[in-house]
């Protein structure tokens, strides 16, 4: 005899099968998922008085009511900015013939862009991307109402690319929020926004992943705040600064980004992040944020540093530590492995992001680290992170064949006493030349071990590479007063 569970599942298939096209299936089966969420003994039951149009039915009330509901909370940006400011990333709107206006010609009259929001406090607050108002001479905030109000920046955040406008009006419908950690990938979510200016439309799809980063980081001069979540909901220019919703039509995120070289992407930032940055701004004008003072990124990303590292499996690995940051001041290395802040465990740069961003600058951490096979903690008193990072200057590489001798890795050394050994020169098409190093980097230690003449850190780097492996040789290294490493490779 078949399980009741399996029968209730032939049984809404074989419905499902019956409606002829894709959609009607793919929602049909979404109805007999939701039927088997009754219980195992109830599902037979329950799929034998299944009615395919009722299903579709209550689907399409729950997408309706979800729109009702909070459309009109959504607001519609018309933002008018200075003639400089084209940018081809801006939502003009498109022509008659379907291609988007260019030409420094058109600049003649005000350059204006379509953008979205929400509103997020009956006062008058408004929460949007600050890519969509950065550069605004005049912003216009209009209702679903039909009304048309003048728009104020009360606050931004650069690193996640988040702003606050503010309308004079009171009694206005505010959204309510969700928490996105809760959120499960493949749960139904939708999103409303003014996308090529069509005003209010909405689309809806599922969460398809959380936890997105490395999206925009390396092309960024502001260190960015990445954790995003991914839908296949629909999204495009002019939905930036829209509410992605979940079923009940709560906030779940805001629509942020679109990959634009992988059609069916977008990405929205979570509910949890956006809501302590809009808070922190409502509250202080700014958004204040902790600092370790170190470049991360989780083990397991560069491989080589991963086989060099060996026994440990887990953890986030510290690229640098920053001049007079809060880490320089402490026993904290680069190479170490970071496995835990106050007795948590973090696996990844992400976890370590979010752990911090509970906290406040001035609190005192436990960062629990793993350094070549022993465990230690450290205790770092977090600082305020730096609104703008300095630039760091990027030394010219000399390609000077010539090493004194040391032709074998193609470093020129010079010691300096008491502190460990400069690079003088780096040989073209060397080792050491692969290693990225740079002029003026000073190299201290040597697989855990200092070095204090050229001979002994030649002799140290020998020795770590005809250990064999592709580990290679790790070494402690200052650059322009940071401390970061460099792994020396044979490969």
């Amino acid at each position: 005899m078949r399980p009741n569970w399996l029968l209730a599942l032939v049984r809404a298939t074989i419905l499902a099968v019956k409606l002829s096209r894709i959609t009607f299936f793919l929602q049909t089966a979404l109805g007999a998922a939701l039927l088997l969420t009754f219980g195992l003994e109830r599902a037979t039951a329950a799929s034998e008085a299944l009615n395919p149009t009722e299903v579709l039915r209550a689907l399409e009330r729950a997408r309706v009511d979800v729109f009702q509901k909070a459309a009109p909370s959504v607001v519609i940006l018309e933002v008018e900015l200075p003639q400089e400011a084209l940018d081809t990333d801006l939502n003009i709107p498109e022509t008659g013939g379907g291609h988007k206006r260019s030409g420094r010609a058109e600049l003649r009259t005000p350059l204006r862009s379509e953008g979205s929001g929400f509103i997020v406090k009956s006062n008058g607050l408004i929460a949007t991307n600050l890519h969509v108002v950065a550069q605004a001479r005049r912003i216009t905030v209009r209702l679903r109402d039909g009304r048309r109000l003048e728009g104020r920046i009360l606050g931004t955040d650069e690193r996640t690319d988040v702003a606050i406008v503010k309308v004079e009006s009171t009694d206005l419908p505010a959204l309510e929020f969700c928490d996105s950690d809760a959120a499960s990938v493949g749960q139904f979510v939708c999103a409303i926004g003014v996308p090529f200016g069509q005003e209010w439309s909405f689309t809806s799809g599922m969460l398809s992943g959380k936890g997105r980063s490395r999206l925009l980081g390396p092309t960024s001069t502001v260190p960015l705040y990445e954790d995003y979540l991914q839908t296949d909901a629909v999204i495009n220019p002019g939905h930036s600064g829209g509410p992605l919703l979940d079923s009940e039509g709560r906030v779940l995120g805001m629509n942020t980004l679109i990959a634009r070289a992988e059609r069916g992407l977008a990405f929205a930032v979570p509910s949890n992040l956006l809501l302590q940055t809009l808070n922190q701004i409502i509250e202080f004008g700014r958004v204040s944020r902790p600092w370790l003072g170190i470049r991360v990124e989780t083990l397991g990303e560069t491989p080589a540093l991963q086989e060099k590292l060996g026994a440990v499996k887990f953890g986030v690995v510290v690229l640098s530590v920053e001049a007079d940051g809060p880490a320089f001041r402490t026993d904290l290395r680069p190479a170490d492995v970071i496995q835990s802040l106050d007795g948590k465990v973090v696996s990844s740069a992400l976890e370590l992001q979010r752990e911090l961003f509970e906290r406040k600058a001035g609190t005192m951490v436990s960062v629990g680290v793993w350094r070549q096979g022993a465990r230690k903690s450290v205790s770092i008193q977090l600082a305020e992170l730096p609104e703008v990072p300095q630039p760091v200057a990027e030394p010219e590489k000399s390609l000077r064949p010539k090493s004194l001798g040391q032709d074998r890795f193609g470093l020129t050394l010079h010691e300096i006493k008491g502190r460990g050994l400069r690079v003088e020169a780096v040989a073209e098409g060397s080792l050491a030349a692969r290693s990225d190093f740079e002029l003026q980097d000073l190299i201290t230690q040597v697989d855990s071990r200092p070095v204090r003449s050229a001979s002994e850190c030649l002799a140290a780097i020998q020795a770590a590479l005809a250990r064999g492996g592709f580990g290679g040789a790790l070494l402690q290294v200052e650059r322009q007063g940071r401390r970061t490493f460099i792994l020396l490779r044979n490969n």
